[in-house]
């Protein structure tokens, strides 16, 4: 599993559990966060989402592991849970207390809330590679 989902009093809690690729987004984690926030929105006892983290980075953004999957696909995938993220009726919180990367600074634009600890630092390192973060920007 890439993503931890737990239940508190009123607060669903979707961490984030891929550590040994630094919390990358590949399909098999943007699909487990598809499928906690959408459990969280239509569960009546939840009221808040937490999206946290293990180990030193939140996200790194696009699993590039996975880069020669189709790119129209991976895209969809990135804007349909950032758009899932924005339309959830609950308030989603990002806890940080890591480096957040590219397409990671997405999924923290999208929540409503972000909380950063001391041990966390932003950046869209794409444009080292000349690409504009395009896929974040909605």
């Amino acid at each position: 599993m890439a993503v931890l989902v737990e239940s508190g009093k009123d607060t669903a809690y979707l961490t984030l559990d891929s550590p040994e690729n630094r919390n990358a987004l590949s399909s098999v984690m943007v699909e487990e966060l598809t499928a906690g926030l959408t459990a969280a929105a239509l569960d009546d006892d939840v009221r808040t989402i937490v999206l946290g983290h293990t180990g030193t980075t939140f996200c790194a953004g696009a699993d590039l592991r996975e880069a020669g999957a189709s790119p129209e696909l991976r895209t969809r995938q990135m804007l349909d849970l950032m758009r899932l993220i924005i339309d959830t009726p609950k308030p989603v919180v990002a806890k940080i207390d890591g480096h957040v990367r590219a397409g990671g600074m997405g999924l923290v634009a999208a929540c409503d809330v972000a909380v950063a600890g001391p041990e966390s630092s932003f950046a869209l390192t794409e444009v080292r590679l000349g690409l504009a973060a395009s896929v974040i920007s909605v």
